[in-house]
């Protein structure tokens, strides 16, 4: 998308300003409040406390996946549990020392140059990609939803369910045809028109003819989100 006019600028913006308002309005407060973490062309984004049950975790995403399809984008997206922390305490001294100086924990002076830096890292991160690499590798690309077969039990019947074939241990959710009274709250405090799936199913066939999107892309796409090519 980088090399395709402003589409993945205006992507990455609509999908900062989803969370950003899904944060602000839906979930503001201890314990239900969110930390998003930026990295790169995606977001990490982590519950203050243990969630037994999934719905929420899956409405959120949904909504947002969801969501960007207004603009005429698309996401992929894993639901991983594990630790997440703040890590800058660990950098080598010097590191540490140039951040004091410069007053900033995230960016340091390379002299007239720059250093950034990621501070949260965790076995949530890893676990999260490492859902998504395990998809792709097994030819399962596209715009996709992954969670792990074993955590699919803690969601709720609304929740259209798909195991990998070549990847049992995964599942994709139906980011179109799920449903759930928390991501029918979480839409509505979005501001967003509700559309019916055959919107979504429209929206999305729309993209790959659009982009020329290979079957290898859109196969997974339109079989784990229930929609006949």
């Amino acid at each position: 998308m980088w090399s395709a006019g402003d589409l993945a600028r205006r992507g990455l913006n609509r999908l900062m300003d989803l969370i950003f308002t899904i944060g602000r309005q839906c979930y503001p407060h201890d314990p239900e409040r969110l930390f998003a973490h930026h990295m790169g062309d995606a977001f990490y984004i982590a519950s203050s406390l243990h969630e037994e049950r999934l719905d929420r975790c899956a409405s959120i995403v949904i909504a947002l996946m969801r969501g960007m399809t207004e603009i005429g984008c698309v996401a992929r997206a894993s639901i991983a549990e594990g630790s997440i922390a703040d890590y800058s305490g660990t950098r080598p001294r010097k590191i540490q020392e140039a951040s004091l100086k410069d007053g900033d924990q995230h960016v340091i002076s390379l002299g007239e140059g720059i250093m950034t830096l990621q501070s949260v890292m965790g076995q949530g991160l890893i676990n999260a990609v490492t859902i998504d690499k395990l998809a792709s590798n097994a030819l399962c690309k596209g715009s996709l939803l992954l969670i792990p077969t074993e955590m699919a039990s803690r969601l709720s019947k609304g929740f259209v369910l798909r195991q990998l074939p070549a990847a049992p241990d995964i599942s994709a959710v139906d980011w179109i045809h799920s449903t759930s009274s928390i991501l029918d709250a979480i839409e509505n405090e979005l501001g967003v028109a509700r559309a019916a799936p055959s919107d979504f199913e429209a929206r999305l066939k729309t993209y790959v003819a659009h982009h020329g999107m290979k079957s290898t892309w859109s196969g997974p796409t339109f079989e784990f989100a229930g929609v006949a090519p």
